[in-house]
């Protein structure tokens, strides 16, 4: 007997052009992802970006920025019973999977966004926001995993800028040594 799997939802036009723009924005940056990129990706109806999206590109973005935040917040938040090297592995597997996916066009979202906080400052705000969720998360995942306050509020900060720095680093040269050189580094650094 074939037992039928409970049927996922659609996206709706909306969402599809949010998760597009995410995309678009984790490839090409803030500059260079357009309206009429994120309809041909979304494949949402051309009048309807205008439709959902009265106040133009940046609350198109504002959006994109919440989703990739809550993304990553939510798959922070799925382990249970980790050691703190579990919480890092943890977190660079979900990264690696994006580069290796992509071949090495996609990067953070966040990142592109908050490149481009001279020209968008409300927006580059928003992203400084998501980056200190999820600093806060990875220090409370890694006491949780049995690491001391302290050493765990550095440690996250640690983490980040060391997932990003190998974002750039992996997608400049195409290759994905320096990501695990770095994530291999930060387990050591925090134990197994």
């Amino acid at each position: 007997m074939k037992v039928e799997s409970p049927a996922v939802p659609e996206r709706t036009p909306r969402e599809r052009m949010v998760h597009a723009a995410a995309a678009l924005l984790s490839e090409r940056g803030l500059a260079g992802t357009s309206f009429s990129e994120v309809i041909e990706r979304s494949g949402a109806p051309r009048g309807s970006i205008y439709h959902h999206f009265p106040e133009g590109k940046d609350a198109l973005t504002a959006e994109a920025i919440a989703l990739v935040g809550e993304r990553v917040l939510a798959a922070l938040r799925h382990g249970e019973g980790e050691s703190p090297g579990q919480v890092v592995q943890r977190f660079f597997e979900a990264w690696r999977k994006v580069l290796l996916k992509t071949h090495f066009q996609a990067g953070c979202a966040i990142a592109a966004v908050a490149n481009a906080r001279l020209e968008h400052p409300e927006l580059g705000a928003r992203a400084a926001d998501v980056f200190v969720a999820w600093e806060r998360e990875l220090e409370e995942r890694l006491v949780v995993a049995g690491m001391e306050r302290v050493k765990a509020g550095s440690a996250a900060a640690l983490i980040l800028a060391s997932v990003e720095g190998a974002l750039i680093l992996c997608r400049a040269r195409r290759e994905i040594t320096p990501f695990d050189a770095v994530r291999d580094a930060l387990v050591a650094f925090v134990g197994p």
